[in-house]
């Protein structure tokens, strides 16, 4: 996702505009934010699915309720990273 960004990133840079005119700063302050939140919601999902597995282990009769809530939060913190990169593409493109 980090490359896709980037070559957005130097695709727009490669139109003529300079790093430091009004669009290239913009254009990179938007990927590097995207890429940010791309980050963040890959930390936390692995972090929510590493919790999510040790609590199946710990008590094997909840697994079911665990699995939901793991599977529910992963979704919210992708719904939010998906948004930021709409934001950001947006932020370039409008």
């Amino acid at each position: 996702m980090f490359f896709e960004l980037f070559s957005m990133m130097t695709a727009f840079l490669a139109e003529g505009e300079t790093v430091m005119g009004s669009k290239g700063l913009l254009v990179v302050g938007a990927c590097f934010g995207a890429g940010l939140a791309c980050l963040g919601a890959g930390l936390g999902i692995g972090k929510v699915a590493a919790a999510s597995v040790e609590s199946m282990a710990r008590q094997p009769e909840a697994s079911g309720d665990i699995r939901g809530a793991m599977i529910l939060t992963a979704a919210f913190i992708e719904g939010v990273c998906l948004f930021a990169v709409v934001v950001s593409l947006l932020a370039v493109l409008g």
